[in-house]
């Protein structure tokens, strides 16, 4: 995502972090802001310092990272296996050591926002994405040893550009697909009113939801 190079930076900015301390990027995304990170990726991609991980398993001893954030990794595993992920990132980081990682507000300020929850409801009905409880998250990490967190609500605008609307009405014509043949309901119908709102209205990210911890 190209057009969210100035919302990674800011993810960045309130996390806290120091570039040069050993961090573990769990998703891999933040690689252009942070390259000298460790990045946790689920699939083999041509990036440096990469690590194929089970987020269920990390491959890392014990307290032997200072800071690990993920910027929407979260987003694709479902609620279920959070309290795994967050165990095991308890005891990579080391004391005093920073968690930080920002998952989707599943909610729409104006229209522009609305088209990309439209565009967000669909992957959820078919499991690419998942709508995560902030009052589980935060009794997790309680539970877990956190301490310190806060959590901030991040109103962004920032507008998708119309390349991208192609990229996803191709995506939603494969998942049509899908629906006549695994008997899914209700994506075509979400995604002709994706359509519909993005051709009136453009296309925004939805706001964000920030977590920071400290182990």
């Amino acid at each position: 995502m190209p057009y969210a190079a100035k919302d990674r930076q800011e993810f960045i900015r309130r996390s806290n972090i120091n570039p040069g301390e050993c961090i573990l990027d769990l998703g891999g995304m933040l690689s252009e802001e942070l390259p000298s990170a460790v990045f946790g990726i689920p699939s083999k991609r041509p990036l440096q310092n990469a690590v194929v991980i089970r987020p269920l398993l990390l491959p890392f001893k014990s307290s032997v990272f200072k800071s690990v954030i993920s910027y929407h990794y979260f987003d694709l595993l479902p609620p279920e296996k959070l309290d795994y992920v967050f165990e095991e990132i308890a005891r990579v980081l080391d004391k005093n050591g920073i968690f930080s990682f920002m998952i989707l507000h599943w909610i729409a300020f104006n229209d522009a926002q609305r088209s990309n929850l439209l565009l967000n409801e669909v992957l959820k009905s078919t499991g690419v994405l998942y709508q995560h409880d902030i009052e589980k998250i935060s009794n997790a990490l309680n539970a877990l040893g956190f301490n310190e967190i806060t959590v901030e609500s991040i109103k962004r605008d920032i507008p998708v550009p119309m390349e991208f609307f192609h990229e996803h009405m191709l995506m939603l014509g494969e998942l049509v697909k899908l629906e006549k043949t695994h008997g899914l309901t209700g994506i075509k119908a979400l995604s002709k009113q994706y359509f519909h709102q993005v051709k009136e209205h453009g296309e925004a990210m939805l706001p964000a939801i920030h977590f920071i911890a400290k182990r």
